[in-house]
């Protein structure tokens, strides 16, 4: 089965270069002017099911796909959610060196071993995006067609390397851009093979 991830728009946040995590912020107006290119863009892709993160920025997103496809109901995943940063929520990376810059340097160096200060680490939020994978919210009629999941840069890079078979220390390796899709093909007990991507607008952080 085709699953197609797509990153939301932009928000006020990514354009400030803001770590966003948990916080429920919505679209800039750029953002939904690109959730609504992306719903002409997937028009006619054969897509049976909307999923989406709870967050609204992704549900803004879906929100807009779905319209552009006919009026196709997203249904909210909360194991699609970004990856919770804890303390940084809301900081920019210069001020977050300036209160952790150990902290900050690890996260540079070492992703796999990081949890963020009051936040996850990437093991959990790994654990989530398996759980999701290995016990889907589709249908089989869902199956026939393609899946389109609305999420985050973190679930997105983690389902990148997972399809490629490398290692949590690669995360940050794995660019995903916003507004851009990036499709797998998804098999009965949670595997992935990685079969395009899409050009987005540049992240912000």
């Amino acid at each position: 089965m085709r699953l197609i991830f797509v990153r939301h728009g932009e928000t006020r946040w990514n354009l400030e270069g803001r770590y966003q995590g948990r916080t429920d912020i919505e679209l800039a107006p750029q953002g939904l002017a690109t959730a609504r290119r992306l719903g002409s863009r997937l028009q006619g892709a054969g897509l049976a099911s909307l999923l989406t993160s709870p967050l609204r920025r992704a549900g803004q997103t879906a929100a807009e796909i779905g319209a552009a496809l006919g009026g196709l109901a997203p249904r909210a995943d909360p194991r699609l959610t970004e990856i919770d940063f804890g303390a940084w929520q809301g900081l920019t990376q210069p001020e977050i060196k300036q209160r952790w810059p150990q902290s900050l340097r690890s996260w540079k160096r070492s992703p796999e071993e990081f949890r963020f200060p009051g936040g996850e680490s990437l093991g959990e939020a790994f654990e989530r995006l398996r759980d999701f994978l290995r016990r889907p919210p589709w249908t089989d009629a869902d199956a026939a067609g393609a899946v389109l999941a609305v999420s985050h840069a973190g679930p997105i890079r983690l389902a990148g390397l997972l399809a490629e078979r490398r290692p949590l220390a690669d995360f940050r390796d794995i660019a995903v851009h916003a507004g851009a899709l990036y499709a797998f093909e998804w098999q009965t007990g949670g595997a992935l093979r990685r079969v395009d991507s899409g050009a987005g607008a540049k992240e912000a952080s």
